[in-house]
C-alpha cells in the first residue's frame, strides 16, 4: 500500500512542471531506484541460481558483496539530495525508505551467504522481489 502512495506522490510531482525545483529530486529519485533495483535483481538471481545449484556459494558470495556496494552507491548518492518542498521532503521519506529497504534486504542475504546460511539467503528471494518491484514503480515515474 505505501509503494502506490509513493507512486500517488511521485506521479504529482512530475505532473507539476519539469521545471520546478522538486523535478530534480525526482529525476534523483527515479536515477537512484533504478540503479539500485539493477543490484536488488542481481541478488536475487545470484540466489535463485545458487538454489538451482548452478552456481557455487563463494561465486554468489562475491557478487551479491559487490551488489550491496552498489546498493550503498545508489542509498548514497540519493541522501545528498536536498528536497525543497513539503511534497518533495515527504518524496524524500519514501524513497528513502525504498532505498533503505533495498540495502538491508542486499545485506542480510550477504551475511546470510557469509554465514553458510544457505535457507535465510533462498527466504530473502521473496524480499528481495517486492523490494525490486517498489524500486521499478519509482524508477518508472521520471521516464
Amino acid at each position: 500500500m505505501r509503494g502506490w502512495a509513493a507512486c500517488g506522490l511521485l506521479s504529482g510531482l512530475l505532473l507539476s512542471g519539469c521545471g520546478n525545483a522538486d523535478q530534480k529530486l525526482t529525476d534523483a529519485a527515479a536515477q537512484s531506484a533504478r540503479e539500485a533495483e539493477s543490484e536488488v535483481n542481481t541478488t536475487r538471481l545470484v540466489v535463485e541460481q545458487l538454489q538451482a545449484r548452478h552456481l557455487w556459494q563463494r561465486t554468489a558470495e562475491v557478487m551479491v558483496a559487490d551488489a550491496e556496494k552498489s546498493v550503498a552507491k545508489a542509498v548514497s548518492s540519493f541522501d545528498g539530495q536536498q528536497p525543497t518542498t513539503v511534497e518533495s521532503r515527504r518524496m524524500y521519506e519514501q524513497v528513502g525508505e525504498a532505498l533503505d529497504n533495498a540495502q538491508k534486504a542486499v545485506t542480510a542475504t550477504r551475511i546470510a551467504l557469509d554465514n553458510d546460511d544457505l535457507p535465510a539467503a533462498f527466504r530473502q528471494v521473496d524480499v528481495l522481489g517486492r523490494s525490486a518491484d517498489e524500486l521499478d514503480r519509482i524508477g518508472e515515474l521520471a521516464k
